[in-house]
């Protein structure tokens, strides 16, 4: 059997991934060995184990797994119990910490007290939200409603981070968990990292838990985000972590940076800064939305055009596809590595 080999600190987050590309076993249980977890495979993960620690190898003897019941077939047989119909509730979800959030339809809406309380006891929530219209404005607020409970504040356990956020104020997505759980092995020991959107620390602290990066400027302009983001550090021990309260564009240090992280749509509008932040080379993580035919081409030449109006070349690129954002669209991610070029002095 093809097995992936991953460090136990590590092994949840691959998972996730696998599980969610439909590679993942599930008639064979995980198993450990030395301080790793093997991930029984149903074929070769389109994944970059590197980037987890992990490697592929072929066992035998995987221990067969007991036929368990399927917690959306549990959710379903409570909803049938309070009434709601087939096909009306929702059968997807979203947790953080011990607060579950579903989205519903139109036809849905009449049964949100026995949805809430269906997935509160079938999941042990503390609260069930309705996400109502996803995510707003250039704070990225979220617009949720309580089904059921009243907690919003949860600590999330996410690859040997914890994160602590008010889920009605503040996004967390979680399909952004390849990119958060893999960006600290982008980061060489004693680089120095500025993130210009932090955030609650969403790249900032797997990097200041698991790198060994000399120090991190974190920048954030909303100021519930930024609270959190300070008790994040606190809950992580993240000492080499400076919090900058504010715009990145008079926050951000200047000429210091090995490696800059723009983990926000309007990462286009601020590569200037950016590349003002680095200290001649470096690395540059960046992020954009753009229509799936127009990429890698358009996401480049943005930051081509940025780079060289600030004398910079770009050396190397690699860009992916992080998700699909909406139809036709999708969450591209490049990393360029750039330097500056030497301005030869004009002559008369």
């Amino acid at each position: 059997m093809r097995v992936a080999v991953v460090p136990a600190a590590r092994a949840e987050d691959l998972r996730k991934v696998l599980h969610g590309r439909g590679i993942v076993d599930r008639t064979v249980r995980m198993a450990k060995r030395d301080g790793a977890v093997l991930i029984p495979l149903t074929r070769d993960p389109p994944v970059d184990l590197s980037a987890y620690g992990a490697r592929l190898e072929d066992r035998d003897g995987m221990e067969p797994r007991p036929r368990s019941r399927d917690p959306r077939e549990e959710v379903r047989e409570r909803l049938r119990r309070y009434g709601v119909p087939d096909g009306v509730a929702p059968t997807k979800w979203e947790r953080f910490g011990d607060v579950v959030v579903v989205r519903l339809s139109d036809a849905a809406r009449e049964y949100r007290a026995a949805i809430g309380s269906a997935f509160a006891e079938t999941l042990d929530a503390q609260t069930v939200l309705e996400d109502v219209s996803g995510i707003h404005g250039v704070l990225r607020t979220p617009q949720v409603e309580i089904l059921w409970g009243r907690g919003m504040e949860v600590v999330h356990r996410e690859g040997g981070v914890r994160y602590k956020f008010d889920v009605a104020k503040i996004m967390f997505s979680s399909g952004n968990l390849p990119e958060r759980t893999s960006i600290a092995s982008k980061v060489r020991e004693g680089d120095v990292v500025v993130d210009l959107f932090a955030g609650i620390g969403y790249f900032t602290l797997p990097i200041a838990v698991h790198a060994r990066a000399e120090r991190i400027y974190a920048c954030e302009l909303n100021p519930v985000a930024f609270h959190y983001l300070v008790e994040n550090l606190r809950l992580n021990r993240a000492e080499n972590v400076v919090p900058l309260l504010g715009d990145c564009r008079e926050t951000a240090p200047r000429s210091v940076a090995d490696v800059v992280l723009m983990g926000h749509f309007s990462a286009k509008d601020h590569l200037d800064v950016a590349l003002d932040v680095l200290r001649g080379a470096g690395l540059v993580v960046y992020h954009e939305l753009c229509p799936r035919e127009q990429f890698p081409r358009a996401p480049l030449e943005h930051v081509t055009e940025a780079a060289h109006a600030r004398w910079y070349d770009v050396e190397s690129v690699h860009s992916r596809i992080l998700k699909s954002y909406a139809p036709g669209i999708v969450h591209a991610v490049l990393e360029a590595h750039v330097r500056r070029r030497p301005r030869t002095p004009m002559t008369r």
